[in-house]
């Protein structure tokens, strides 16, 4: 189980940084039009590498949902929001709500219920 948690911690932590960069990689994407430099916008290193980091993420859930149960593996998987949650604070300067802090406190109790 320890194995399981850390290789989830390790999984999140992609998606959370993947999350970031999707983030400041749209902020660079122009206002819509039919034009090329609309579809170009989207040719930003930030969504090069949010895109790999969401491979590199999806193929670690690969191997946890080949060694362990889906209903164990999905919840897990929530860690991400507080790995997300902290980047918007500390590097995209978001504020975060003391209510939204209450809601993910419910997701990881769940997830520590799960995980026992």
């Amino acid at each position: 189980m320890f194995k399981l948690i850390i290789t989830a911690i390790i999984q999140s932590a992609f998606l959370a940084v993947a999350q970031y960069f999707m983030k400041v990689g749209m902020e660079r994407v122009v206002e819509y039009s039919m034009s090329w430099a609309f579809y170009r916008s989207f040719l930003n290193w930030q969504l090069g590498l949010s895109l790999l980091l969401y491979i590199i993420a999806m193929i670690i859930y690969m191997f946890m949902l080949k060694s362990y149960s889906l209903s164990l593996v999905y919840p897990l998987t929530s860690i991400s929001y507080i790995f997300t949650i902290l980047l918007a604070m500390f590097l995209l300067g978001e504020t975060v709500p003391v209510v939204r802090w209450v809601g993910v406190l419910f997701v990881m109790l769940g997830v520590g219920l799960i995980a026992r």
